[in-house]
């Protein structure tokens, strides 16, 4: 799912359960994994069933899909943190590489906060890997890639040009058929990946030998954020990734770079906001386009009212403000659920900003 459609996630109706726990990469610390998640799984029957307007039958229901969903993680292959998301008839999961304060929240809504923001966080892309036995597209998040296997994928070349070759007697000009063969192969292999880009948008990194590679951007209409020539046909996603990695870096540079820009272009016109408070509230009020923030900046704060204070300066006057773990996170999410773009960039990028930007919408 992608940062909006994160943010946008809702349940099928009452109760809505939220299970967050951190994770751990490593032993010894990972042995007590298990233990947690059973220990907030018992926590999360206790509440549904403690809970008067959830009837007995809805409450056994939703308690083994989340359940299930639990028992289909392999603690062995997580992040720094884990999310479980459960209504009625509905369950979602999501490993997360950024760490989690342990609950479990049973409301009308998902508590989605800390799943956006780890999503933002995160670097997806498509890596389209050329060749005639087959053309693989693979989904990258960040370090992890699974391999596409809709629209058509992985392609192969079949028939005359490709697995049958030519027929002997197949014109004059030989080459020139295999050709044809060829742009009509990448022809579709790149109409497959519009459709695909059309419906999550990401930046397509494409591997092949040069003759493919030629082939292919004479068909695609799309930008490539990075060719990398070479036969990858029997890499598997790990090699990738470690073949990707500098290019992935340098397009996460070009866009910081980018987004950087922009906010200088927007300071000019005078259509920007800096600092959490300022930032905070008029994402609030729907006016944010582009948040930027530095990769590591997170900040507890109170709201009180309509105003944000920092952690250290608690509201002495009632109603009794809400002491939030992290406003940075919250103001994520805020843009994101509007339409908003959001661009983490290096650390000390935005010092002079108060480490967090807005580029407003008017």
């Amino acid at each position: 799912m992608t940062v909006k459609d994160l943010a946008t996630l809702t349940p099928s109706g009452y109760p809505a359960v939220s299970l967050l726990m951190p994770t751990h990469r490593t032993p010894p610390a990972n042995q007590q994994d298990p233990i947690r998640l059973r220990n907030l799984l018992t926590e999360t029957r206790r509440r549904l069933e403690a809970d008067e307007a959830v009837p007995a039958d809805v409450a056994a229901a939703v308690y083994d899909e989340i359940a299930e969903a639990a028992a289909h993680v392999d603690l062995r292959q997580v992040g720094e943190g884990l999310a479980l998301f459960a209504s009625p008839g509905q369950v979602h999961i999501r490993v997360l590489e950024s760490p989690v304060n342990e609950r479990v929240v049973v409301a009308d809504t998902y508590e989605i906060r800390d799943v956006v923001a780890d999503a933002a966080r995160r670097h997806r892309y498509w890596a389209l890997v050329l060749s005639e036995q087959p053309t693989r597209l693979w989904s990258g998040d960040g370090t992890n890639l699974v391999e596409v296997t809709t629209h058509g994928f992985p392609f192969t070349h079949e028939g005359p040009g490709g697995a049958l070759g030519l027929p002997r007697d197949y014109g004059q000009n030989p080459s020139a058929h295999r050709d044809e063969r060829h742009r009509q192969f990448f022809r579709d292999i790149a109409t497959a990946l519009a459709q695909v880009d059309a419906i999550d948008a990401r930046p397509v990194f494409v591997l092949g030998v040069e003759r493919y590679l030629a082939f292919f951007a004479a068909e695609w209409t799309g930008p490539i954020a990075g060719t990398v020539p070479g036969n990858y046909d029997h890499s598997g996603p790990h090699d990738l990734h470690r073949i990707l990695a500098p290019h992935l870096a340098a397009h996460q540079a070009f866009e910081q770079i980018a987004a950087l820009e922009h906010l200088d272009v927007a300071r000019g016109a005078n259509r920007f906001a800096a600092g959490l408070p300022e930032v905070w509230q008029l994402a609030r009020q729907g006016r944010g386009a582009h948040l930027l923030v530095e990769e590591d900046y997170h900040s507890p704060a109170w709201i009180h009212e309509d105003h944000l204070h920092p952690a250290e300066q608690q509201p002495t006057r009632a109603p009794a403000g809400t002491l939030v773990d992290d406003a940075v996170d919250d103001v994520v999410e805020l843009v994101a659920r509007q339409g908003g773009e959001v661009t983490f960039v290096g650390d000390g990028s935005l010092a002079t900003d108060g480490r967090i930007a807005l580029i407003l919408r008017y």
